[in-house]
């Protein structure tokens, strides 16, 4: 019988043969992928958790997104944006609490310093924990709490002077307050939807006051929120809006005349004062007749008596 071929050896096997007899084994793509240093704290491989040179691949990877940038006058923006950046690489827990380990605070911290101008970074890298360069961030920008509570105060002062101004949509306010009603969210001033839904029921324009009214009785202004109101207040805004061109057709709300209009006016007016004038030319020219006819009868009657 001839001989079977022989069976091929493991991988393992087949490399501590090769060592053995002195050749090297071929090199894989793997290899060629630097194995960083085991540190303390470290899981070694074989035991189910990620290695080291997995959790690298991952880092590099969650830092290779887009950083909001910092400037003077957008850290409510960047700061809204940042959160959201380091939630989703799980690491805001590390600024919110301060608790964290040290490899993810110094990983919140590195994304942090990417998105501060340059003069920032030297002075918020030297910072112990995360949690501390965030709050110097928060400091610099939006002021101890006397300057806090001073910007509510001048919001809230807007906030309750606001009314509809002449001619504006409904859309127009709804954008207005709302703009207010955030920036006092920003500083921490809690204002519910509800507050914000009754204070635009009490300055609708008259046009709309009819409908307020039907808000306020049937409506629940506890739970209504204010996007569903300033929809309910356009659809009555755009049906009374149609109403109201085709009653006046294309002039509808047109309070000055236009240049033909004014001359038309001008001709008509300018036609009667001549009218009038020759009028009363006349009628002075028959009294200056009659007078001058009187007084010389008059006078042949005295010559004769």
């Amino acid at each position: 019988m001839p001989a079977s071929p022989p069976l091929p050896l493991p991988p393992a096997a087949a490399a501590t043969a090769l060592s053995a007899a002195g050749a090297r084994p071929p090199v894989t793509p793997m290899d060629l992928v630097p194995e960083p240093e085991m540190k303390i704290g470290d899981s070694p491989k074989g035991d189910g958790s990620s290695s080291p040179r997995a959790v690298m691949v991952e880092g590099v990877t969650a830092f290779t997104g887009e950083v909001p940038k910092l400037s003077k006058v957008n850290y409510q923006e960047w700061a809204l944006e940042m959160q959201v950046h380091l939630e989703g690489m799980e690491v805001w827990d590390a600024v919110e609490t301060g608790c964290a380990d040290r490899s993810k605070d110094r990983r919140a911290l590195a994304v942090i310093l990417r998105g501060v101008p340059p003069e920032m970074k030297s002075g918020l890298a030297a910072k112990k924990s995360v949690k501390e360069a965030w709050d110097a961030v928060k400091k610099m920008h939006a002021g101890d709490d006397r300057m806090k509570d001073a910007s509510i105060q001048r919001l809230m002062k807007q906030f309750d002077n606001l009314t509809f101004r002449d001619g504006e949509s409904v859309g127009d306010f709804a954008m207005r307050i709302n703009g207010l009603f955030t920036s006092l969210c920003k500083l921490g001033e809690k204002l519910e939807d509800s507050h914000v839904v009754k204070k635009m029921l009490r300055v609708v324009p008259r046009r709309l006051k009819q409908c307020a009214v039907a808000i306020e009785m049937f409506g629940d202004l506890n739970n209504m929120s204010i996007e569903e109101l300033v929809g309910r207040l356009q659809v009555v805004e755009d049906a009374d809006a149609e109403e109201q061109e085709a009653i006046h057709g294309g002039n509808a709300g047109q309070l000055l005349l236009t240049e033909e209009q004014w001359e038309a006016r001008r001709r008509r007016h300018t036609g009667k004062e001549q009218v009038r004038g020759c009028r009363d030319g006349h009628g002075s020219d028959r009294d200056d007749d009659d007078d001058s006819n009187s007084s010389t009868s008059s006078g042949r009657g005295r010559s004769h008596y």
